[in-house]
Protein backbone atom coordinates (compact mmCIF):
# COMPACT_ATOMS: atom_id res chain seq x y z
CA UNK A 1 0.00 0.00 0.00
CA UNK A 2 2.56 2.64 0.84
CA UNK A 3 5.79 0.32 -1.09
CA UNK A 4 5.84 2.50 -3.81
CA UNK A 5 7.45 5.34 -1.84
CA UNK A 6 10.64 2.73 -1.21
CA UNK A 7 11.09 2.23 -4.90
CA UNK A 8 10.42 6.10 -5.47
CA UNK A 9 12.82 7.57 -2.90
CA UNK A 10 15.38 5.37 -3.60
CA UNK A 11 15.08 6.65 -7.19
CA UNK A 12 15.18 10.11 -6.02
CA UNK A 13 18.23 9.30 -3.70
CA UNK A 14 20.24 7.76 -6.72
CA UNK A 15 19.50 10.41 -8.95
CA UNK A 16 20.36 13.12 -6.14
CA UNK A 17 17.23 15.05 -7.14
CA UNK A 18 13.82 14.86 -6.42
CA UNK A 19 12.20 12.12 -9.08
CA UNK A 20 9.42 13.46 -10.95
CA UNK A 21 5.82 12.11 -10.51
CA UNK A 22 5.75 10.86 -14.63
CA UNK A 23 9.39 9.37 -14.35
CA UNK A 24 8.03 6.14 -13.95
CA UNK A 25 7.76 4.44 -17.52
CA UNK A 26 4.68 3.32 -18.75
CA UNK A 27 5.85 -0.18 -19.56
CA UNK A 28 3.25 -1.80 -21.26
CA UNK A 29 3.10 -5.89 -22.25
CA UNK A 30 4.14 -6.03 -26.23
CA UNK A 31 0.98 -6.34 -28.44
CA UNK A 32 1.85 -9.36 -30.10
CA UNK A 33 0.90 -11.22 -27.00
CA UNK A 34 -2.30 -9.34 -25.69
CA UNK A 35 -4.19 -11.58 -27.51
CA UNK A 36 -3.23 -14.32 -25.74
CA UNK A 37 -4.60 -12.88 -22.56
CA UNK A 38 -7.92 -14.47 -21.17
CA UNK A 39 -9.37 -17.55 -18.97
CA UNK A 40 -8.88 -20.98 -21.12
CA UNK A 41 -10.96 -23.61 -20.36
CA UNK A 42 -9.03 -27.05 -19.74
CA UNK A 43 -10.60 -30.37 -19.25
CA UNK A 44 -11.96 -32.02 -16.32
CA UNK A 45 -13.68 -28.86 -15.73
CA UNK A 46 -10.49 -26.86 -14.70
CA UNK A 47 -9.38 -23.34 -16.28
CA UNK A 48 -6.21 -21.62 -16.54
CA UNK A 49 -6.12 -17.42 -16.75
CA UNK A 50 -3.24 -15.88 -18.57
CA UNK A 51 -2.66 -12.30 -17.39
CA UNK A 52 0.90 -10.09 -17.64
CA UNK A 53 3.27 -9.48 -14.85
CA UNK A 54 4.67 -7.16 -13.36
CA UNK A 55 4.31 -4.62 -16.40
CA UNK A 56 7.26 -6.96 -17.86
CA UNK A 57 7.16 -6.62 -21.77
CA UNK A 58 7.27 -10.62 -22.45
CA UNK A 59 6.05 -12.16 -19.17
CA UNK A 60 3.14 -14.06 -18.61
CA UNK A 61 1.36 -15.12 -15.41
CA UNK A 62 -0.65 -18.06 -15.33
CA UNK A 63 -3.60 -18.85 -12.65
CA UNK A 64 -5.20 -22.25 -12.07
CA UNK A 65 -8.75 -22.27 -10.98
CA UNK A 66 -6.97 -24.44 -7.59
CA UNK A 67 -6.04 -20.43 -7.42
CA UNK A 68 -2.21 -21.65 -8.20
CA UNK A 69 -0.38 -18.46 -10.02
CA UNK A 70 2.98 -17.84 -11.04
CA UNK A 71 5.59 -15.84 -13.49
CA UNK A 72 5.50 -17.61 -16.84
CA UNK A 73 8.74 -16.67 -18.35
CA UNK A 74 9.51 -16.89 -22.37
CA UNK A 75 11.84 -19.39 -23.43
CA UNK A 76 13.98 -19.49 -26.93
CA UNK A 77 11.68 -21.78 -28.38
CA UNK A 78 8.81 -19.19 -27.49
CA UNK A 79 7.16 -21.51 -24.85
CA UNK A 80 6.71 -20.25 -21.02
CA UNK A 81 7.97 -22.23 -18.22
CA UNK A 82 6.98 -21.93 -14.75
CA UNK A 83 8.97 -24.37 -12.37
CA UNK A 84 7.34 -27.90 -14.42
CA UNK A 85 4.67 -25.78 -15.91
CA UNK A 86 5.02 -25.16 -19.43
CA UNK A 87 2.07 -23.44 -21.38
CA UNK A 88 3.02 -23.15 -25.25
CA UNK A 89 0.52 -20.84 -27.83
CA UNK A 90 -1.46 -21.45 -31.00
CA UNK A 91 -1.47 -18.49 -33.33
CA UNK A 92 -3.96 -15.78 -31.84
CA UNK A 93 -6.60 -16.66 -33.68
CA UNK A 94 -6.99 -20.24 -32.60
CA UNK A 95 -7.49 -18.99 -29.19
CA UNK A 96 -5.98 -22.08 -27.88
CA UNK A 97 -3.12 -23.31 -25.64
CA UNK A 98 -1.30 -26.29 -24.50
CA UNK A 99 -0.57 -26.62 -20.84
CA UNK A 100 2.41 -29.60 -19.99
CA UNK A 101 2.93 -30.17 -16.54
CA UNK A 102 5.16 -33.64 -15.18
CA UNK A 103 5.19 -34.40 -19.18
CA UNK A 104 1.32 -34.50 -19.33
CA UNK A 105 -0.23 -32.34 -21.71
CA UNK A 106 -4.03 -30.26 -21.61
CA UNK A 107 -5.25 -28.64 -24.19
CA UNK A 108 -6.98 -25.14 -23.06
CA UNK A 109 -9.99 -23.26 -25.01
CA UNK A 110 -10.21 -19.56 -24.68
CA UNK A 111 -13.72 -18.67 -23.34
CA UNK A 112 -15.62 -16.00 -25.51
CA UNK A 113 -14.71 -13.33 -23.12
CA UNK A 114 -15.71 -9.89 -25.48
CA UNK A 115 -13.16 -7.42 -24.39
CA UNK A 116 -13.29 -3.81 -25.38
CA UNK A 117 -10.75 -0.86 -25.20
CA UNK A 118 -11.74 2.68 -24.68
CA UNK A 119 -10.11 5.74 -23.66
CA UNK A 120 -11.88 8.17 -21.10
CA UNK A 121 -11.18 11.15 -19.73
CA UNK A 122 -11.16 12.53 -15.99
CA UNK A 123 -10.25 15.96 -15.27
CA UNK A 124 -8.67 16.81 -18.84
CA UNK A 125 -6.57 13.21 -18.22
CA UNK A 126 -6.98 10.91 -21.24
CA UNK A 127 -7.06 7.04 -19.12
CA UNK A 128 -7.16 3.93 -20.77
CA UNK A 129 -9.79 1.47 -20.10
CA UNK A 130 -11.16 -1.94 -20.88
CA UNK A 131 -14.08 -3.68 -20.64
CA UNK A 132 -14.30 -7.39 -20.39
CA UNK A 133 -17.59 -9.08 -20.56
CA UNK A 134 -19.05 -12.57 -19.76
CA UNK A 135 -19.67 -15.37 -22.09
CA UNK A 136 -23.06 -15.95 -23.19
CA UNK A 137 -26.20 -13.78 -21.09
CA UNK A 138 -25.83 -10.38 -20.41
CA UNK A 139 -24.73 -10.37 -17.03
CA UNK A 140 -26.61 -8.38 -14.40
CA UNK A 141 -23.43 -7.01 -12.45
CA UNK A 142 -20.71 -5.04 -13.65
CA UNK A 143 -17.36 -4.59 -11.29
CA UNK A 144 -14.57 -1.99 -11.71
CA UNK A 145 -11.34 -2.67 -10.69
CA UNK A 146 -9.41 -0.11 -8.67
CA UNK A 147 -5.57 -1.14 -8.46
CA UNK A 148 -3.27 -0.54 -5.26
CA UNK A 149 0.39 1.47 -4.94
CA UNK A 150 1.64 -0.73 -7.80
CA UNK A 151 2.85 0.52 -11.53
CA UNK A 152 1.99 -2.07 -13.61
CA UNK A 153 -0.30 -1.83 -16.64
CA UNK A 154 -3.91 -3.04 -15.05
CA UNK A 155 -5.38 -3.30 -18.03
CA UNK A 156 -2.86 -6.43 -19.12
CA UNK A 157 -1.84 -6.97 -15.38
CA UNK A 158 -5.05 -7.93 -12.98
CA UNK A 159 -6.35 -11.67 -13.01
CA UNK A 160 -9.38 -10.31 -11.19
CA UNK A 161 -10.61 -9.07 -14.91
CA UNK A 162 -11.10 -12.36 -16.28
CA UNK A 163 -12.01 -14.58 -12.82
CA UNK A 164 -14.72 -12.67 -12.45
CA UNK A 165 -15.79 -12.65 -15.62
CA UNK A 166 -15.73 -16.12 -16.13
CA UNK A 167 -18.19 -16.20 -13.10
CA UNK A 168 -20.75 -14.11 -14.78
CA UNK A 169 -19.96 -10.98 -13.31
CA UNK A 170 -18.33 -8.07 -15.97
CA UNK A 171 -15.61 -5.77 -15.34
CA UNK A 172 -13.86 -2.43 -16.19
CA UNK A 173 -10.48 -2.00 -15.25
CA UNK A 174 -8.50 1.21 -16.05
CA UNK A 175 -4.58 2.14 -16.42
CA UNK A 176 -4.09 4.91 -13.03
CA UNK A 177 -2.94 7.90 -15.00
CA UNK A 178 1.12 7.89 -15.73
CA UNK A 179 0.67 3.92 -16.17
CA UNK A 180 0.55 1.31 -18.99
CA UNK A 181 -1.23 3.49 -21.99
CA UNK A 182 -3.00 6.46 -19.68
CA UNK A 183 -1.32 9.83 -19.96
CA UNK A 184 -0.62 12.00 -16.69
CA UNK A 185 1.35 11.95 -13.73
CA UNK A 186 1.61 9.07 -11.39
CA UNK A 187 -1.06 10.10 -8.38
CA UNK A 188 -1.45 8.87 -4.86
CA UNK A 189 -3.81 11.33 -3.93
CA UNK A 190 -6.78 9.10 -3.11
CA UNK A 191 -9.11 12.20 -3.58
CA UNK A 192 -7.70 11.90 -7.29
CA UNK A 193 -7.61 8.46 -7.84
CA UNK A 194 -11.11 8.60 -6.50
CA UNK A 195 -12.20 10.93 -9.55
CA UNK A 196 -10.74 9.04 -12.51
CA UNK A 197 -12.92 5.84 -10.54
CA UNK A 198 -15.95 7.91 -10.85
CA UNK A 199 -15.34 8.33 -14.66
CA UNK A 200 -13.97 4.92 -15.19
CA UNK A 201 -17.41 3.99 -13.66
CA UNK A 202 -18.81 6.31 -15.70
CA UNK A 203 -17.71 5.10 -18.53
CA UNK A 204 -18.48 1.65 -17.68
CA UNK A 205 -21.77 2.50 -17.75
CA UNK A 206 -21.90 3.55 -21.22
CA UNK A 207 -20.11 0.70 -22.58
CA UNK A 208 -22.47 -1.27 -20.63
CA UNK A 209 -25.74 0.22 -20.53
CA UNK A 210 -28.02 -2.99 -19.61
CA UNK A 211 -25.94 -4.26 -16.25
CA UNK A 212 -28.19 -3.19 -13.61
CA UNK A 213 -25.67 -3.39 -10.82
CA UNK A 214 -22.45 -1.53 -11.22
CA UNK A 215 -19.73 -1.28 -8.15
CA UNK A 216 -16.12 -1.03 -7.28
CA UNK A 217 -13.23 -3.23 -5.84
CA UNK A 218 -10.39 -1.79 -4.51
CA UNK A 219 -7.38 -3.79 -3.94
CA UNK A 220 -4.88 -2.58 -1.07
CA UNK A 221 -4.70 1.22 -1.84
CA UNK A 222 -7.66 0.66 -3.98
CA UNK A 223 -9.41 -0.23 -0.86
CA UNK A 224 -8.80 3.55 0.16
CA UNK A 225 -9.75 4.82 -3.03
CA UNK A 226 -13.32 2.36 -3.04
CA UNK A 227 -15.27 3.82 -0.76
CA UNK A 228 -14.48 7.45 -1.70
CA UNK A 229 -15.50 6.76 -5.09
CA UNK A 230 -19.13 6.24 -3.79
CA UNK A 231 -19.30 9.35 -2.92
CA UNK A 232 -18.95 11.07 -5.81
CA UNK A 233 -21.10 8.65 -8.04
CA UNK A 234 -23.54 6.31 -7.58
CA UNK A 235 -22.88 2.70 -6.63
CA UNK A 236 -24.27 -0.74 -5.49
CA UNK A 237 -22.07 -2.53 -3.85
CA UNK A 238 -18.49 -1.72 -2.60
CA UNK A 239 -15.85 -4.08 -2.14
CA UNK A 240 -12.15 -2.72 -0.42
CA UNK A 241 -9.74 -6.24 -0.80
CA UNK A 242 -6.92 -6.44 1.68
CA UNK A 243 -6.86 -3.27 2.51
CA UNK A 244 -7.63 -1.18 5.76
CA UNK A 245 -10.37 0.83 7.68
CA UNK A 246 -7.84 2.57 9.17
CA UNK A 247 -5.62 5.47 7.29
CA UNK A 248 -1.85 5.52 6.43
CA UNK A 249 -0.49 6.83 9.58
CA UNK A 250 -2.05 4.04 11.50
CA UNK A 251 -0.65 1.52 8.92
CA UNK A 252 2.63 2.45 9.06
CA UNK A 253 2.10 2.18 13.04
CA UNK A 254 0.81 -1.43 13.13
CA UNK A 255 3.13 -2.13 10.57
CA UNK A 256 6.29 -1.18 12.75
CA UNK A 257 4.78 -2.82 15.60
CA UNK A 258 4.04 -6.40 13.67
CA UNK A 259 7.77 -6.46 12.43
CA UNK A 260 9.34 -5.49 16.20
CA UNK A 261 6.76 -8.47 17.33
CA UNK A 262 7.73 -10.90 14.96
CA UNK A 263 11.49 -10.02 15.80
CA UNK A 264 10.37 -10.89 19.31
CA UNK A 265 10.75 -7.72 20.72
CA UNK A 266 7.87 -6.46 23.38
CA UNK A 267 8.06 -4.19 26.10
CA UNK A 268 10.21 -1.11 25.99
CA UNK A 269 11.03 -2.03 22.45
CA UNK A 270 7.58 -1.12 21.48
CA UNK A 271 7.26 2.15 23.35
CA UNK A 272 10.62 3.18 21.67
CA UNK A 273 8.90 2.45 18.72
CA UNK A 274 5.78 4.48 18.94
CA UNK A 275 7.92 7.21 19.87
CA UNK A 276 10.03 6.73 16.97
CA UNK A 277 6.30 6.55 14.72
CA UNK A 278 5.01 9.96 16.33
CA UNK A 279 8.05 11.63 14.83
CA UNK A 280 8.26 10.24 11.57
CA UNK A 281 4.18 10.69 11.26
CA UNK A 282 4.86 14.62 12.05
CA UNK A 283 7.88 14.68 8.65
CA UNK A 284 4.95 12.97 6.44
CA UNK A 285 2.14 15.60 7.77
CA UNK A 286 4.00 18.46 7.00
CA UNK A 287 5.15 16.52 3.66
CA UNK A 288 8.61 16.13 4.50
CA UNK A 289 8.98 20.08 5.76
CA UNK A 290 9.66 19.09 9.19
CA UNK A 291 10.43 16.88 12.31
CA UNK A 292 14.14 16.44 10.99
CA UNK A 293 16.12 17.72 13.66
CA UNK A 294 14.23 15.41 16.21
CA UNK A 295 14.09 12.31 14.07
CA UNK A 296 17.78 12.62 13.64
CA UNK A 297 18.62 13.21 17.26
CA UNK A 298 16.07 10.35 17.88
CA UNK A 299 18.60 7.95 15.85
CA UNK A 300 21.64 9.00 16.95
CA UNK A 301 20.20 8.36 21.03
CA UNK A 302 19.49 5.05 19.76
CA UNK A 303 21.91 4.12 17.07
CA UNK A 304 22.88 0.75 17.48
CA UNK A 305 20.10 -0.86 19.54
CA UNK A 306 18.82 -4.21 17.91
CA UNK A 307 15.14 -3.56 17.81
CA UNK A 308 15.66 -0.62 15.37
CA UNK A 309 17.48 -2.80 12.69
CA UNK A 310 14.02 -5.40 13.10
CA UNK A 311 12.53 -2.74 11.36
CA UNK A 312 12.10 -3.14 7.39
CA UNK A 313 11.32 -0.93 4.62
CA UNK A 314 7.60 -1.90 4.28
CA UNK A 315 6.54 1.04 6.21
CA UNK A 316 7.39 5.01 5.50
CA UNK A 317 9.50 4.74 8.95
CA UNK A 318 11.16 2.28 7.48
CA UNK A 319 12.33 4.01 4.55
CA UNK A 320 13.00 6.84 6.29
CA UNK A 321 15.76 4.93 8.50
CA UNK A 322 17.33 3.91 5.39
CA UNK A 323 18.41 7.49 4.46
CA UNK A 324 19.81 10.80 5.37
CA UNK A 325 16.84 13.34 6.30
CA UNK A 326 18.63 15.62 3.55
CA UNK A 327 17.77 13.04 1.24
CA UNK A 328 14.50 12.42 2.43
CA UNK A 329 13.44 16.23 2.63
CA UNK A 330 14.54 16.29 -1.00
CA UNK A 331 12.92 13.31 -2.66
CA UNK A 332 10.09 13.09 -0.15
CA UNK A 333 7.61 15.41 -1.32
CA UNK A 334 8.08 13.95 -5.20
CA UNK A 335 8.34 10.54 -4.73
CA UNK A 336 5.17 9.93 -2.07
CA UNK A 337 3.28 11.12 -5.36
CA UNK A 338 0.67 13.39 -3.08
CA UNK A 339 -0.22 10.43 -1.21
CA UNK A 340 -2.86 11.43 1.43
CA UNK A 341 -1.04 10.49 4.47
CA UNK A 342 -3.66 12.16 7.08
CA UNK A 343 -7.02 10.28 5.17
CA UNK A 344 -9.38 8.52 7.82
CA UNK A 345 -11.58 6.35 6.36
CA UNK A 346 -13.84 4.70 8.82
CA UNK A 347 -16.11 8.04 8.25
CA UNK A 348 -17.02 7.12 5.28
CA UNK A 349 -16.77 3.67 5.42
CA UNK A 350 -19.57 4.62 7.77
CA UNK A 351 -21.92 6.72 5.48
CA UNK A 352 -21.60 5.75 2.00
CA UNK A 353 -25.08 4.36 0.84
CA UNK A 354 -23.47 1.13 -1.44
CA UNK A 355 -23.05 -2.18 0.62
CA UNK A 356 -19.96 -3.38 1.24
CA UNK A 357 -17.89 -6.59 1.41
CA UNK A 358 -14.41 -6.31 2.72
CA UNK A 359 -11.67 -9.43 1.68
CA UNK A 360 -9.43 -9.51 4.86
CA UNK A 361 -5.59 -11.72 5.19
CA UNK A 362 -5.99 -12.22 8.12
CA UNK A 363 -1.55 -12.84 8.15
CA UNK A 364 -1.67 -9.34 6.01
CA UNK A 365 2.14 -7.99 6.87
CA UNK A 366 1.62 -5.06 4.86
CA UNK A 367 -2.03 -4.11 5.64
CA UNK A 368 -2.33 -5.34 8.98
CA UNK A 369 -5.76 -6.37 9.42
CA UNK A 370 -6.65 -6.66 13.01
CA UNK A 371 -7.20 -3.10 14.18
CA UNK A 372 -9.36 -3.70 10.03
CA UNK A 373 -11.37 -6.14 11.63
CA UNK A 374 -12.52 -4.21 15.08
CA UNK A 375 -13.53 -1.27 13.16
CA UNK A 376 -15.71 -3.26 11.28
CA UNK A 377 -17.64 -4.98 13.41
CA UNK A 378 -18.28 -1.79 15.31
CA UNK A 379 -19.56 -0.46 11.89
CA UNK A 380 -21.71 -3.44 11.92
CA UNK A 381 -23.58 -2.23 14.75
CA UNK A 382 -25.27 0.51 13.00
CA UNK A 383 -25.23 -0.75 9.17
CA UNK A 384 -25.92 -4.57 8.15
CA UNK A 385 -25.19 -4.51 5.01
CA UNK A 386 -21.54 -4.39 5.47
CA UNK A 387 -20.07 -8.50 5.48
CA UNK A 388 -16.54 -9.07 6.34
CA UNK A 389 -15.09 -12.07 4.94
CA UNK A 390 -11.56 -13.08 6.33
CA UNK A 391 -8.57 -15.59 5.05
CA UNK A 392 -6.75 -16.67 7.98
CA UNK A 393 -3.53 -17.74 6.34
CA UNK A 394 -3.62 -15.02 3.80
CA UNK A 395 -0.76 -12.37 3.31
CA UNK A 396 -1.11 -9.28 0.90
CA UNK A 397 -3.07 -9.37 -2.05
CA UNK A 398 -4.98 -12.45 -0.36
CA UNK A 399 -1.78 -14.68 -1.35
CA UNK A 400 -0.88 -17.81 0.69
CA UNK A 401 2.15 -19.70 0.29
CA UNK A 402 1.89 -23.48 0.67
CA UNK A 403 4.29 -26.35 0.21
CA UNK A 404 4.04 -28.45 -2.79
CA UNK A 405 6.45 -31.39 -4.48
CA UNK A 406 7.90 -28.17 -6.45
CA UNK A 407 8.67 -26.46 -3.18
CA UNK A 408 6.59 -23.21 -1.80
CA UNK A 409 3.80 -22.36 -4.54
CA UNK A 410 1.95 -19.49 -4.48
CA UNK A 411 -2.04 -19.44 -3.75
CA UNK A 412 -4.86 -16.83 -4.00
CA UNK A 413 -7.10 -17.68 -1.24
CA UNK A 414 -9.72 -20.84 -1.85
CA UNK A 415 -13.23 -19.46 -2.86
CA UNK A 416 -11.65 -16.08 -3.28
CA UNK A 417 -13.30 -15.43 -6.84
CA UNK A 418 -16.18 -17.84 -6.11
CA UNK A 419 -16.81 -15.63 -2.62
CA UNK A 420 -16.60 -12.45 -4.86
CA UNK A 421 -18.93 -13.18 -7.83
CA UNK A 422 -21.77 -14.51 -5.91
CA UNK A 423 -21.85 -12.34 -3.27
CA UNK A 424 -21.63 -9.06 -6.41
CA UNK A 425 -24.95 -11.32 -8.26
CA UNK A 426 -27.47 -12.40 -5.24
CA UNK A 427 -25.63 -11.57 -2.24
CA UNK A 428 -24.75 -15.11 -1.01
CA UNK A 429 -21.60 -16.05 1.05
CA UNK A 430 -21.66 -14.26 3.34
CA UNK A 431 -25.24 -12.50 3.28
CA UNK A 432 -25.49 -9.15 4.89
CA UNK A 433 -24.00 -7.85 8.18
CA UNK A 434 -21.65 -10.76 8.42
CA UNK A 435 -18.09 -12.09 9.76
CA UNK A 436 -17.26 -14.92 7.93
CA UNK A 437 -13.50 -16.25 9.50
CA UNK A 438 -12.55 -18.85 6.42
CA UNK A 439 -11.20 -22.23 7.48
CA UNK A 440 -7.60 -22.80 6.76
CA UNK A 441 -6.59 -24.29 3.29
CA UNK A 442 -6.02 -27.81 3.35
Amino acid sequence: MLTFLAAALAAAVAASTPSALDAVPRTRLDPALRCRLGAYALPAGEFVTITGHGGHPRNLQYTLSTGEFGRLREGADGAYTAGSTTVTFEPCGAGRLRRTRDQVAEPGVRLPLAETDTTFSSGGVALHGKLVMTGGQRPKALAVWIDGSNNDPSTDDTVWQYELARRGVAVFVYDKRGTGASAGALSADFQVRARDTAAAVIEARRLAPGVSKVGVIGGSQGGWVAPLTATLTPLDFVIPAFAMAEGPIAQDRQVVEDQLRQAGFQGEALAKAQALTALTERVVRSNFRDGFSALDAFRMQHAGEPWLKAIQPRSYTGILLTMSSADAMAGGPAASQGLSFTYEPRPVIETIKPRQLWLLGGSDHQAPSAGTQAILRQVQRQRRDLSVVVFPNADHGLIERRKTPEGTTTFYSARLFDITAAWIKDERLPGAGTFVDMPEAD
